[in-house]
């Protein structure tokens, strides 16, 4: 018994040893596949320009510091001012019709004024706004919405560097998209990288730059929400972002991980008028073709398709809600078409109410919003080629969009 315990206690000692010894081992071996796999990433970024959600491990956070790099220098804070002005109200008095005499003026007593509108002048204070606005051009053109310079008397325009002051002026406007370009005389301006908005996936990283609040230079960061919202009777074809966009941020740029511009912020939906997560932008396919049209027309050119509709879901839900029969049309995914509009372009194509679009120039679309944004993008007089289901058949046609009635 006692040879066995000092054998045990011998082989407890060996195998201590033999922990100690493998220990430095394992963690060599686990540093060569540590620093393996640190020299397979280095590589795999080294070549490209810049940092890209894709060369972030899996798990780690995305480095934005070279976005807001790149974008800061190109949104600019625009002041927008109304002189005073004297204008012509109309009003109507109670009291007066009230207190009138019944008999005409008899006892000395004015007859009213029957209820009719009186007019007066009335000076009107001066009154100033902020915004944001994004370099397109070395040469001094600058992006911005619409309802930051409307109706603005002079418009000054501050650089983030130097903060150098510019009066500007406007080039073309467009209330409907919300869009106009303005111009500043200067050169070698820090122009911003224009990206192509349909290539940005929801889930994707982005920064919104602008002068939120009247805090200047402000970056927030957040994700791409959805694509193509439709935003009411305006704007279309909208991204969602949930990067915090508040007042101030009009006209600001939304930027990808690269600080390429994929999008115009243009407002917020929030009961409070303050950022609760659900910012829009712009995109710039929809930009682009604004910045052209103002430049050569000096305002937007909107073609109409000439159909009144939804989604094919939103419509069947609709009707199941309302307790009605469902149509089987052959597909849950396109445009329903409620009603065509008469001498549109869909009318002289042939395409009916109740008819099914599924695609536009090879484009397949499955919300309005999807439609709106490719018909943003076409000019009067371009022709479009569309399928669509009728009876469950497909069916093909070329439409020649027509100018705003």
């Amino acid at each position: 018994h006692k040879l066995n315990f000092k054998y045990i206690i011998k082989m407890t000692e060996n195998m201590k040893k033999i922990v100690n010894v493998a220990t430095p081992a394992v963690c060599a071996v686990a540093l060569i596949l540590s620093v393996a796999a640190f020299t397979k990433t280095n590589a795999a970024t080294a070549s490209a320009p810049a940092p890209v959600v894709a060369s972030a491990p899996a798990g780690q956070p995305v480095d934005l510091t070279y976005a807001a790099d790149k974008a800061l220098p190109s949104v600019v804070y625009i002041k927008s001012v109304q002189n005073s002005k004297v204008q012509t109200v109309e009003y109507s008095d109670p009291f007066e019709d009230f207190f009138s005499d019944p008999f005409g003026g008899f006892f000395g007593r004015g007859q009213g004024n029957n209820g009719q509108k009186r007019q007066r002048q009335v000076q009107t204070p001066q009154r100033a706004a902020a915004g944001s606005g994004v370099i397109i051009s070395a040469d001094g053109y600058i992006v911005t919405n619409n309802h930051v310079v409307d109706g603005a008397d002079e418009l000054t325009v501050t650089l983030n560097e130097g903060q150098k002051e510019y009066s500007a002026r406007i080039i073309g406007a467009d209330k409907t998209t919300d869009l106009a370009l303005i111009k500043i005389d200067a050169k070698n301006l820090p122009a911003i990288v224009i990206a192509n908005s349909d290539d940005v996936r929801v889930g994707e990283w982005v920064l919104a730059v602008g002068n939120p609040l009247g805090l200047n230079n402000t970056v927030t960061a957040g994700i791409v929400s959805a694509k193509a919202r439709s935003m009411g009777s305006g704007v279309s074809s909208m991204i969602q972002t949930d990067a915090a966009i508040n007042q101030g941020n009009s006209g600001g740029a939304l930027v990808n991980t690269r600080g390429e511009l994929i999008g115009i912020n243009a407002m917020l939906a929030s009961p409070t008028g303050s950022n609760i997560g659900y910012g829009f932008a712009i995109p710039t396919t929809i930009v682009q073709k604004a910045i052209d049209d103002f430049k050569k027309y000096g305002t937007y050119q909107r073609a109409m398709i000439g159909i009144q509709g939804s989604s094919v879901k939103d419509y069947v839900d609709a009707q199941k809600d309302q307790d009605k029969e469902v149509e089987d049309f052959g597909t849950m995914e396109g445009i329903y078409v409620a009603k065509v509009v008469e001498d549109g372009a869909a009318a002289d194509a042939g395409i009916k109410d109740g008819d099914v679009i599924t695609h536009v120039d090879g484009q397949k679309v499955k919300q309005f919003g999807e439609l709106q944004g490719i018909i943003a993008q076409k000019r009067p007089g371009d022709k479009i080629t569309v399928k669509y289901l009728r009876n469950k058949k497909e069916k093909t046609a070329t439409l020649t969009l027509k100018n705003e009635q």
